[in-house]
């Protein structure tokens, strides 16, 4: 009974890490045309005009006893960085984020400055480039073909296997140009799709 008690103690006494991360292909929604970055206020409109409703309010403190769940595409709160999936681009830097992943709830947020809004070739060009990619733990196994170009038919020039790391060079459609190091530690260079032709996302910028 005391070595539980203790061991309870312990577990209580561990760190919250309450952050949040995609790791599956349906973790991202199919029409996410990119990412908003929050600060530490965010009032949600029901229409792209300030004289419309809230519909929503959040303040973050980015401890993670405190923040929201289900709301966030990424969330690092050690780095206060968080991010919600964007689903539409209204007029005057007002655009569309889903604020709540469980039911899908969507409002308008307007953007502060040209950054704050990031859709997906501008997101993996600033953190997929710093930090490389990894790929989805779902992702289909033809992802795994590394191409001689951004085609499905196109020559196959190596296969992922025992992935270490990925370095993205540059978007090209649905495709990227990348150098992956196997644990083998032979690098391979070539294409490879970080989303499918219907917008599923099979890989995403490795933040940390």
């Amino acid at each position: 009974m005391k070595k539980f008690l203790i061991l309870m103690a312990m577990l209580f006494m561990l760190p919250v890490f309450a952050d949040t991360m995609p790791f599956y292909t349906n973790a991202v929604p199919k029409s996410a045309l990119g990412v908003f970055q929050t600060g530490e206020e965010l009032k949600i409109y029901a229409q792209p005009e300030v004289n419309s409703k809230i519909v929503k309010e959040f303040k973050f403190s980015y401890n993670p006893e405190t923040m929201p769940d289900g709301v966030f595409a990424l969330l690092l709160n050690e780095r206060k960085l968080g991010l919600l999936y964007v689903s539409d681009i209204g007029d005057d830097n007002w655009v569309e984020v889903i604020y709540d992943k469980r039911t899908g709830a969507r409002g308008w947020v307007m953007t502060e400055d040209r950054f704050q809004f990031m859709p997906w070739i501008n997101f993996y060009n600033m953190y997929g480039r710093k930090y490389g990619l990894r790929l989805f733990k779902d992702a289909p196994d033809s992802v795994d073909i590394l191409r001689a170009k951004a085609d499905d038919l196109a020559q196959s020039v190596a296969k992922i296997n025992y992935v270490k790391t990925i370095k993205l060079t540059k978007l090209s459609g649905n495709w990227a140009l990348v150098s992956v190091l196997d644990l083998d530690k032979t690098p391979k260079t070539g294409f490879m799709r970080w989303r499918g032709d219907d917008g599923r996302i099979y890989a995403f910028p490795n933040i940390k």
